[in-house]
């Protein structure tokens, strides 16, 4: 799927390297990440993470008193990396001349790619928020702060939307995308029959909708690349 001009040069904000001094601790989240995306947290113990990691167990335990102060840490740096993301999103500088439809198109083609990069962590992370109110607490108030920016972005350009409600309209068709977002990262488990097509076939579906919703204009097409 080509991807929009809108976000070429957009992607996951990685946490920068640590320091020489810090560099384990960097190797131990990074262990950690890879194997709650591939096992679960029950099921990813610290003699795991620390052989991923090349280290030594007792490396493990100078930086961290046990696994939940591990998963701790691993949630703050997602939390910290999110945020980093989120900013430069929905930064209203990167959206100078694009439309309500360019912008929705470009966020749910963004966040199909980051939603199968880490759907294994996004599951792990969902499971941890049930667990623990506050982590559950911080991923919900990270969710409601991208969706509130998302909307003022696209409520700046309301003059462009035919429904008689736009403020309310955009946020119907905000919480549609993310509804479809999840069916379709998730079809397998939840039985979408949406599976059968491509993402470029379903972006393109998904946004004529919403565009009907709102009364606006669909993106202009792109090049399929050969």
């Amino acid at each position: 799927m080509s991807k929009s001009p809108w976000i070429a040069d957009l992607s996951w904000v990685r946490e920068a390297r640590q320091p020489r001094s810090r560099r384990t601790l960097g190797l131990l989240l990074d262990a950690a990440e890879a194997l709650i995306s591939e096992k679960g947290v029950d099921d990813a113990t610290v003699g795991d993470v620390a052989v991923r990691a090349g280290c030594s167990v007792g490396a493990f335990y100078h930086h961290f008193r046990d696994k939940g102060a591990l998963v701790q840490a691993l949630l703050a740096r997602l939390a910290h990396e999110f945020r980093e993301t989120m900013d430069a999103a929905v930064d209203p500088a990167r959206w100078e001349g694009a439309s309500i439809a360019e912008i929705l198109e470009a966020y749910l083609e963004f966040s199909l790619d980051v939603g199968r990069e880490r759907a294994g962590l996004a599951r792990a992370q969902l499971g941890l928020a049930l667990r623990d109110p506050a982590a559950g607490t911080q991923l919900l108030e990270l969710q409601l702060e991208l969706s509130q920016r998302l909307a003022d972005l696209l409520c700046a350009r309301r003059a462009e939307v035919g429904h008689a409600d736009p403020e309310l309209a955009i946020d119907f068709a905000l919480e549609q995308l993310r509804a479809l977002l999840i069916l379709r990262l998730e079809g397998i488990t939840l039985g979408s029959r949406l599976e059968r097509i491509g993402d470029a076939d379903f972006v393109r579906e998904a946004i004529a909708s919403v565009c009907a919703y709102l009364q606006i204009p669909p993106p202009p097409r792109r090049e399929t690349p050969a």
